[in-house]
């Protein structure tokens, strides 16, 4: 089991989780399923050419680059959520939690319903050891588009690895399967409902 949490809390502060690590195999954003944001139709032609670079930037995961080219981007088009998002992951990759959290809070501040920047607040929260924050984050994205299948994994992380709530965390690798069939979540389910199955019998012998 600590063999399992070591891996699975790599994963997560990587970007998406034990298969991904956030987003884009990584839970978190750059790996698939979080990867920079598509590019705002608000912005003027330059502006999406400065955009397209700074993905680029990110995708190479040259961080310190794309930080100077989206913040850049920011104060000219402060209220495009996208670029906000995708600065604040360049700052978190570039290991700026402090920036890239202010960033997110901006991000949502503008747009509520931003689920990627939800679940990185999420993930920045839960490196910070602040465990019931990182769930509200998790929850709101969640409530923004309960498909989003990378909160219901980081959610589930948190829950049997960080706060003990093993049926919580059945209920969202349960839903984190169903979403993608990711078949390391099958393996993770076993595990967990012996761990469960485990714990009844202990409680049956107590009484």
């Amino acid at each position: 089991m600590h063999i399992r949490a070591l891996l699975c809390s790599a994963v997560l502060l990587g970007l998406s989780a034990c298969s991904q690590l956030p987003a884009p195999s990584v839970s978190v954003p750059l790996t698939a399923q979080q990867q920079a944001a598509p590019v705002p139709a608000s912005l003027s032609d330059i502006e999406q050419q400065q955009f397209q670079q700074a993905k680029a930037l990110l995708q190479a995961e040259d961080y310190a680059a794309a930080v100077a080219v989206l913040q850049q981007l920011a104060e000219a088009v402060p209220a495009a959520p996208g670029v906000g998002y995708n600065l604040a992951l360049a700052q978190w990759h570039s290991g700026n939690l402090e920036a890239a959290q202010q960033r997110l809070l901006q991000v949502v501040g503008v747009a509520p319903d931003y689920t990627a920047a939800h679940n990185l607040l999420g993930v920045l929260a839960r490196q910070q050891g602040n465990f019931r924050q990182a769930e509200r984050h998790f929850q709101r994205a969640l409530q923004a588009d309960a498909s989003y299948a990378i909160a219901h994994k980081n959610l589930a992380f948190l829950y049997e690895l960080y706060l003990g709530e093993l049926l919580q965390a059945h209920y969202h690798y349960k839903q984190y399967y169903q979403l993608t069939a990711d078949e390391q979540a099958k393996g993770w389910l076993v595990l967990l409902e012996q761990q469960l199955t485990q714990e009844e019998k202990h409680e049956q012998t107590d009484l």
